[in-house]
């Protein structure tokens, strides 16, 4: 916590090293002698940098959109799908046969993603994720594979997407017995 917590009214306290454990309800609490005088309750998610990750991505909840970026260098066939995953494997875009295929979507994706037209031949697939909010911070996955189903190229993009910050007071009242 900040040392001069008192002179600047700055009660925010940081955790060092966060993880999964760390993620729930915190409460806080001043008092005046017995009396509590106010109490914020935050909820706390924790969002841990994968290690294995290509990209990482940062963006504040609300922007409209974020570009997940997924470029290739070698030729892909015109029959190559790109399949586009989330942390739960939930299919988040699917391109196949030349064309985008939304019903295969997980519907919480569904009308928000898009990709550039002619990817195949610009080997440019990256994804473009719009409306975004804190529940899309996840590891996203580019796989591409053949008809077949053999795996061409697979990368992984970490986006982070930051909460609005805001504060927030829950005043507790005691009235006394006397």
């Amino acid at each position: 916590m900040n040392e001069e917590l008192l002179r600047t009214g700055d009660l925010s306290l940081t955790l060092r090293f966060p993880s999964d454990r760390d993620i729930g309800r915190y409460l806080c609490t001043v008092y005046r002698d017995k009396d509590i005088l106010r109490q914020t309750v935050v909820l706390q998610q924790v969002y841990p940098k994968p290690p294995d990750s290509d990209y990482k991505v940062e963006v504040d909840s609300g922007v409209e959109s974020v570009l997940l970026p997924c470029r290739t260098i070698v030729h892909l066939p015109g029959d190559a799908r790109v399949v586009w995953r989330d942390r739960n494997r939930d299919k988040v875009h699917v391109y196949k046969n030349g064309s985008d295929h939304p019903e295969e979507q997980h519907q919480f994706y569904r009308t928000r993603t898009k990709m550039n037209e002619d990817l195949l031949r610009t080997k440019d697939l990256s994804l473009t994720l719009k409306h975004l909010t804190d529940g899309d911070s996840s590891i996203y996955t580019c796989i591409v594979s053949s008809r077949e189903g053999n795996i061409l190229m697979k990368k992984q993009v970490y986006l982070q997407v930051k909460g609005q910050w805001f504060k927030s007071d829950v005043v507790v009242f005691f009235q006394s017995a006397d």
